[in-house]
């Protein structure tokens, strides 16, 4: 990853947090709390200038945000009563008025407000990157195009049009939610769809995974052809009779002069082999030639074949937009429920920073046409946001979501925790959420050194 990719993604980090202390600052500012610093990025303060009472900073290190209200960290709550001692009424009014800005003298429910407007921006800001790739690029909808032979959905009787409502008993609005589903059933899991056919009726419909026996080349290739053909990306040891034939690298042209190109005709080249040697043209270091070899029978997996239509209606997409948001929250508490049942493994769903920066570097620096990289950042810009605006509402100290829980039991005991009980709180809060900082950041590690 270069430069410009490890640049991007901290700045698009910045942008989000940014965005989430902004939220914080502006609704402060509206209900009256008094602020008294808010910081671009991190370290030593690079330039800085005040303005009403206010000061502002842009800092050393390009990430990061902050916002700091007066009386925010005080070691004990504030009694506005009892901190006015004054031998007149004017000085009494002007300590009051001092201190009613404070952030704890402010009411609990504008407290609330300035706690949840920083998710809610972040949130926000995903919706509307949601719409803007929408309305830009289009979208799919959880409604079938259509089946293709030797699919389960075409045996099963699935047709263009049918909507689908639910898989698995789950509440389908977006192909994320399907996804949701579809991405953690097994091999061996049957999948139970609920659609609304073309004449309003409902139907349930079962696809029961089934193997077929298949002759292959026992290969992987690019998903983009080469000079016509597939670039072999992996082979199979066990292929051509445990002696392969073909390298990576290799671009497969064509099979008994069937051209890879036709893919059809060319698939059933191969599987009309039947185990005997055939003739395989190949583009290996520059040069056509011809290989023999035999394919290798296996047991496939019959393809689901569920293809959504796609949609360009910005109404619809407004729609959407929120929905998409919505099933993001969902995959994510679907996530993290399995990676503590042990489900799924902590490795391959937890991410730091680093594993964050690294993902959108690789956007950047990948070389694909200009469309398709502003689409891919467009998609994790709303998917990162969304993620960070509902992860700061967890209870978790020192979250936002964790303020808002003890703004809550102040509410109803009346007054705020002891100093002792809010300092072991935030303790543990913090110790928790060190270590998954360490536990996301060994994960990038892991992940950019290939293990």
């Amino acid at each position: 990853m270069g430069v410009l990719g490890i640049v991007t993604g901290i700045l698009f980090l910045s942008i989000m947090m940014i965005v989430h202390e902004l939220g914080h600052y502006l609704t402060g500012r509206k209900l009256g709390f008094d602020i008294e610093e808010f910081s671009i990025f991190m370290g030593p303060v690079l330039f800085e200038w005040e303005k009403n009472g206010i000061k502002y900073n842009i800092k050393l290190l390009p990430i990061g945000a902050s916002v700091r209200f007066a009386g925010e960290f005080d070691d004990e709550p504030t009694d506005t009563s009892r901190s006015i001692s004054a031998d007149s009424d004017t000085e009494a009014a002007v300590k009051k008025e001092d201190i009613s800005g404070h952030f704890y003298n402010r009411p609990r429910w504008a407290r609330a407000i300035v706690l949840v407007t920083g998710p809610a921006l972040n949130l926000l800001s995903g919706v509307l990157a949601f719409l803007i790739m929408f309305s830009s690029f289009g979208f799919t909808i959880p409604v079938i195009a259509g089946t293709m032979e030797d699919t389960l959905a075409y045996e099963s009787g699935l047709a263009a049009g049918d909507r689908v409502i639910r898989a698995n008993g789950d509440k389908i609005r977006t192909t994320l939610d399907f996804s949701g589903v579809d991405m953690f059933l097994g091999a061996d899991d049957k999948l139970t769809l609920e659609v609304e056919k073309a004449d309003g009726s409902n139907q349930t419909i079962d696809l029961t995974p089934r193997t077929v026996e298949r002759y292959r080349l026992g290969i992987t290739v690019e998903q983009n052809l080469q000079d016509g053909g597939a670039v072999v990306s992996t082979v199979d040891a066990t292929s051509n009779g445990g002696n392969p034939v073909l390298k990576p690298g290799d671009i497969i042209l064509a099979a008994e002069a069937v051209p890879y190109s036709d893919s059809e005709a060319f698939r059933q080249t191969v599987e009309n082999s039947a185990g005997k040697p055939f003739t395989l043209t190949v583009l290996r270091d520059g040069a056509e030639t011809d290989l023999t070899m035999s394919a290798t029978m296996y047991e496939d997996l019959v393809p689901t074949g569920i293809y959504f239509a796609s949609s360009d209606n910005f109404g619809e997409a407004v729609i959407q937009s929120f929905q998409w948001s919505w099933s993001i929250v969902k995959v994510t508490v679907r996530s993290i429920g399995m990676m503590f049942t042990g489900a799924v493994r902590p490795q391959d769903t937890l991410s730091g920073p680093v594993g964050v920066v690294s993902m959108i570097g690789d956007v950047v620096q990948q070389r694909a046409p200009l469309r398709e990289t502003v689409y891919q950042l467009l998609w994790m810009f709303a998917l990162i946001s969304v993620s960070l605006g509902f992860m700061n509402l967890l209870p978790i100290p020192p979250l936002d979501g964790n303020h808002l829980i003890l703004t809550a039991i102040e509410a109803i005991r009346g007054k705020r925790l002891s100093m002792r009980t809010q300092s072991v709180i935030g303790f543990v809060g913090f110790a928790l959420i060190i270590g998954l900082a360490l536990l996301g950041l060994t994960f990038d590690i892991m992940r950019l050194a290939g293990g």
